[in-house]
């Protein structure tokens, strides 16, 4: 699952740190994903 997310398993980050209830990988993911979506509509409403 790492590997989604630009991580190589075992090299950047263990996989049992990935996945613990204290990663904030997904909290990230979530924040760029809006960000992008912003972006988007700011430049596509012109």
């Amino acid at each position: 699952m790492a590997e989604e997310f630009g991580l190589h398993g075992g090299m950047e980050v263990t996989d049992e740190v990935f996945e613990s209830a204290a990663s904030i990988v997904f909290d990230q993911a979530e924040n760029r994903m809006h960000t992008i979506k912003a972006v988007m509509v700011a430049t596509l409403s012109k």
